[in-house]
């Protein structure tokens, strides 16, 4: 049997395109004949009162049962308040069993870490994770969309209780660890969630998980280009433009779809030729909010003897031996240091 998981939905009627990437998901659903759909959590908004619309987009599709746990953007929903004969809401810890298999439900709580929750529930066999929080343990990602901890699982949690899989929403970006899966938002909520969305399917049989494309209304992708002077500088820029283009992999329906956000930092001895190369290379794409790339952050470098200098220090950069990663600032973050120090008094 497979299930299906997603999360941070984030329904309000302000948003159409986030009722979009739902609808997708159920009909996804209906094509790869999966009858079951799990909701991690903030299915709604926290401006969102009104329930009637996602009752009615689930009244659409009776084949698919769908398992709700509230989150800290919707803590209030209960089975009182979301009706419907395909619709769940799990608002106390709960278990479930799909296909033999038991999925534990850990609604989000103000007050509580999910380790105390599964205190009340020991399940005896293999069992699935579903919860909303901060996971604690080796994996650390904050959700930009708010600050502050969440209902934390921590590692010592999962090293007690033992789940098979675990499933949790509130971090948008769609990332795992071991066998700790984030689904992620399946509608970009605003430019920080960039690239395709996804939905998550697991065989409770066998344990695969694989990710399914959402198709939404709008992609989000940015990008961010370090300039260094020189007299190939906008033709290294174009190159690398059109390099980060290709590793979007859009198809051509994506690409009408898309908005971006194009921000270049460093230092230049033509700024216009950097703006109109990157009016040029992204050309295609529509920009969020109709803005033009940002060049606030590159200064114009008039010293020539500046530039020799640069050029030196970040060829010796680029041959060290320095393991770039960790809680250590990456390449381009010490270059563009670099770069500040050798201009600091011509910007």
């Amino acid at each position: 049997m497979n299930v299906a998981i997603t999360a941070d939905v984030h329904l309000t009627a302000n948003h159409p395109e986030r009722y979009t990437a739902l609808v997708n998901i159920l009909d996804s659903l209906v094509n790869k004949d999966i009858q079951t759909l799990i909701i991690a959590g903030d299915l709604f908004d926290k401006d969102c009162s009104s329930y009637s619309r996602f009752e009615e987009v689930c009244s659409q599709y009776p084949q698919i049962s769908i398992h709700i746990i509230p989150g800290n953007h919707d803590p209030d929903i209960t089975r009182r308040v979301i009706v419907g004969e395909n619709i769940g809401v799990y608002d106390t810890p709960s278990m479930v069993e799909f296909d033999g298999l038991s999925f534990v439900f850990i609604p989000y709580s103000a007050t509580s870490g999910m380790g105390e929750c599964l205190e009340e529930i020991r399940p005896d066999k293999r069992w699935v994770l579903v919860g909303h929080g901060d996971y604690f343990g080796g994996m650390k990602q904050r959700n930009p969309y708010e600050k502050g901890t969440y209902m934390p699982l921590y590692r010592k949690d999962i090293e007690k209780y033992s789940p098979w899989k675990v499933f949790l929403g509130h971090i948008h970006k769609p990332m795992s660890i071991d066998n700790l899966f984030y689904p992620g938002s399946p509608c970009g909520i605003d430019i920080n969630e960039t690239g395709r969305r996804r939905f998550l399917v697991l065989d409770t049989a066998t344990g695969h998980i694989c990710g399914e494309t959402v198709r939404t209304d709008v992609v989000y992708l940015q990008e961010k280009f370090l300039v260094i002077p020189d007299e190939n500088e906008v033709e290294r820029l174009e190159n690398n433009a059109e390099e980060r283009i290709k590793a979007w992999d859009l198809d051509e329906e994506e690409r009408k779809r898309a908005r971006i956000r194009i921000k270049v930092t460093g230092y230049s001895t033509d700024r216009e030729a950097i703006m109109g190369c990157l009016k040029n290379v992204f050309a295609e794409y529509s920009f969020v909010k109709d803005e033009d790339p940002d060049i606030s952050s590159l200064f114009i470098a008039r010293d020539n003897r500046r530039n020799i200098i640069a050029r030196r220090v970040i060829q010796l950069i680029e041959e060290m031996d320095w393991k770039f990663g960790g809680n250590e600032p990456g390449r381009e973050k010490v270059i563009e240091t670099a770069l500040s120090v050798v201009y600091g008094e011509e910007s």
